[in-house]
């Protein structure tokens, strides 16, 4: 079968490819291919892939500032010119149902809190965004699907890319069990759950790519009432800091006001998450608290290293991630759920193994997180409290990034690669950004 363009992908980097491409050029063959299933037989189990991406069940917050994770093509486009494209992507996530507030909303209570936390050598991060919640975006995205769809796009489910074809050092198409699939442009997107198969692909084709720093921590939870002047002014309060004893950075992410920590399961292990519902609400708050960990000499795969982590977390947890109270590992003991029970935190998520993360994570990486937890109570007074609760391992993984050109293709001719599992993003909206852009280097040709 042959097509003027292959997507491999679903998440919001080939999705939005996708609408770019048949509503500037509605003639145009596009073909999009997921190993997963559709958004509208998607069940929650099914984190990692299918249409819609491995967001579909996230919390889905949108972030509109090219802050953070957008900084990843600030090194072909300068900060106005980016800016309009994640404009265009708010512009469709509106047209396909997003309706939620932009955050924040008082500009003079956030200056406020910035300058709070700045006293204390913590620098508060303030980002637009919408935050949709997990409840409504899949059906967001299945409205997306369908979009595409009715447009004429064909879109292969439950269908795996095994290799990339080229000739010449020239694309040609991909691989699948059912047989070749042939285009023009081919635009590489398989998401983080892609990462391993693309770096080896990008190896195999002979393209340069250079490994990631990755962020190793842990989920926190405590009472909403700790954060509720951060989440109430500005949904989503990003904090970031340096370690006392290595200097290192520690930030948080995904803050989740009145949400649930939840599981992210992997081939080989399983990590926790966070989410919030955009109706159904819980008594505690949670956010990832992470530190920064990049590799130079003798070993730069950041990527392994994470990995090797994982494995240990789920050695010592049975398969479960681990649940600890601050008071036990400050006093350097496992929990026991008579011991979680003593604390005034009721955990939102009960899958774990009560035990001892100081077992899991190296010596430097347990300092900087207990440091970083002990700042955050200047300005978040009680987040550093024996009840407040620690879920692990959290780990964001940013994938080897493919070396490309501004719109994203790659020293193969036609051969265009998008998204997190590229190393070019880092969330819902830069990925969508990305598979934009990139559309738009093949409208070019």
């Amino acid at each position: 079968m042959n097509y003027d363009v292959i997507i491999v992908g679903g998440g919001p980097a080939g999705l939005f490819a996708a609408y770019e491409l048949i509503t500037q050029k509605p003639e145009i063959k596009v073909c999009l291919i997921d190993k997963g299933k559709s958004s509208k037989t998607r069940e929650r189990t099914d984190v990692m892939c299918g249409i819609g991406g491995s967001g579909l069940f996230s919390d889905g917050k949108l972030h509109f500032t090219p802050v953070l994770s957008h900084e990843k093509l600030l090194d072909f486009y300068d900060e106005e010119e980016y800016q309009t494209f994640l404009d265009y992507v708010d512009q469709i996530f509106t047209r396909f149902g997003v309706d939620s507030d932009y955050y924040p909303k008082d500009m003079e209570k956030v200056n406020e809190l910035v300058a709070r936390t700045k006293k204390e050598g913590i620098n508060l991060i303030v980002r637009k965004l919408r935050h949709v919640g997990s409840d409504k975006l899949p059906k967001v995205m299945q409205k997306f699907e369908m979009y595409l769809e009715e447009k004429g796009v064909k879109i292969y489910t439950n269908l795996e890319v095994s290799q990339i074809l080229t000739e010449n050092n020239e694309i040609k198409g991909v691989k699948t069990p059912k047989g070749d699939l042939l285009a023009k442009y081919v635009l590489v997107a398989p998401g983080r759950i892609g990462a391993l198969w693309m770096r080896d692909e990008a190896k195999r084709l002979g393209l340069e790519f250079t490994f990631q720093s990755i962020w190793v921590g842990v989920r926190v939870e405590f009472p909403s009432q700790i954060m509720e002047e951060y989440s109430k002014t500005m949904y989503e309060s990003i904090f970031k800091l340096q370690s006392d004893h290595f200097d290192d950075t520690v930030r948080t992410f995904c803050p989740c006001p009145n949400g649930y920590v939840s599981k992210e399961e992997y081939d080989d292990f399983v990590f926790v998450n966070g989410h919030s519902n955009s109706n159904v609400k819980s008594n505690n708050s949670n956010f990832a608290l992470v530190t920064k960990v990049k590799l130079t000499e003798p070993v730069s795969n950041t990527i392994s290293y994470g990995e090797a982590i994982g494995r240990v977390a789920n050695l010592i947890g049975g398969n479960k991630p681990i649940l600890q109270r601050f008071r036990d590992l400050k006093n350097g003991r496992r929990s026991t759920w008579y011991r979680i029970k003593k604390s005034y935190v009721i955990p939102s998520f009960k899958d774990v193994t009560p035990g001892d993360l100081s077992m899991i994570f190296p010596a430097r990486v347990m300092r900087n997180l207990i440091e970083g937890l002990e700042k955050l109570d200047k300005v978040m007074p009680g987040i550093a409290s024996d009840s407040t609760l620690l879920y692990g391992p959290e780990i964001k993984f940013r994938s080897a990034r493919i070396e490309t050109d501004k719109f994203l293709e790659s020293k193969i001719k036609n051969l265009y690669f998008a998204g997190d599992g590229a190393g070019l993003s880092g969330n819902i909206v830069g990925a969508a950004a990305n598979g934009i852009i990139a559309a738009k280097g093949i409208l070019k040709k």
